[in-house]
């Protein structure tokens, strides 16, 4: 049975799906990344957006998070009238991401506390969606609050770096990387190609070079190196330092160490 609405938090890893029923989504906590249909947009609290039914979206977690997600069900709940369904569904109309204002944000921020309270309480669920559907639709025209969609998302470098930073001491599959993008995998490799001038493994191998260049530097092993860094062998590690930097690793650590 559907949810009227809830509290929960997003994964780390991208998730992407449709669902056959409108939904409203508020950050409360920390911050999420959100997609639909390739618009996408970094959402902090008090942030949020409007995904109509059927618009396949993306959505992760960038760390710890909270987030107020409200459904709405096609057709309407007995709950709610049609006059009363008509009005609300309007906002949905198109998705579109939007900016609370305080007030709006202290009363979604108080209704996820009752939910949290009382996680079972389906009547309580529907009146805390309702409510907030219902003080939402009347700040989603002006312009201070909403936001328009992006014409495209850009692809954010900084971050990517971080989540392969993270990551390196294990194997990256290109798919992974364009997921946390919120791209396809074809989209992902020409972007990157483009704006970095290199394919997304060459990328990965580089920065896997340099730390194993500044571990050796620092006294490890050649074998903890390449465990470290992610490469599947010593062997591997050792056939790319000959190919970028004409030396093995035991060779560079003893150069740089004498």
């Amino acid at each position: 049975m559907l949810t009227p609405s809830d509290v929960l938090s997003l994964p780390i890893q991208a998730h992407t799906h449709d669902h056959e029923y409108h939904q409203l989504v508020i950050v409360l906590d920390g911050d999420t990344d959100f997609d639909i249909q390739g618009q996408g947009q970094q959402l902090a609290p008090g942030g949020g957006c409007v995904v109509p039914s059927s618009e396949g979206h993306a959505f992760a977690g960038l760390g710890e998070n909270r987030i107020m997600v409200v459904n709405l069900p096609i057709p309407p709940q007995q709950a709610i009238t049609q006059e009363e369904y008509e009005l609300v569904s309007r906002m949905f109309d198109q998705a579109s991401f939007f900016q609370l204002n305080a007030r709006l944000k202290l009363l979604a921020t108080s209704l996820s506390g009752e939910l949290e309270q009382h996680p079972e309480d389906k009547l309580l669920a529907r009146a805390c969606g309702n409510t907030l559907l219902s003080a939402i639709r009347h700040q989603l025209t002006e312009t201070d609050i909403v936001t328009p969609m992006t014409a495209g998302r850009r692809l954010d470098i900084d971050k990517l770096d971080q989540y392969i930073d993270n990551n390196l001491s294990r194997r990256i599959q290109m798919q992974e990387l364009a997921q946390f993008c919120f791209l396809s995998v074809s989209q992902f490799h020409q972007r990157f190609k483009e704006k970095m001038g290199l394919t997304p493994h060459q990328y990965v191998q580089q920065k896997r070079l340099k730390h194993a260049q500044f571990l050796l530097a620092n006294g490890y092993s050649a074998s903890q190196a390449a465990s470290l860094c992610g490469f599947s062998s010593q062997s591997a590690m050792t056939t790319l330092f000959s190919q970028e930097l004409g030396i093995s690793p035991v060779r560079f650590q003893k150069l740089y160490l004498t």
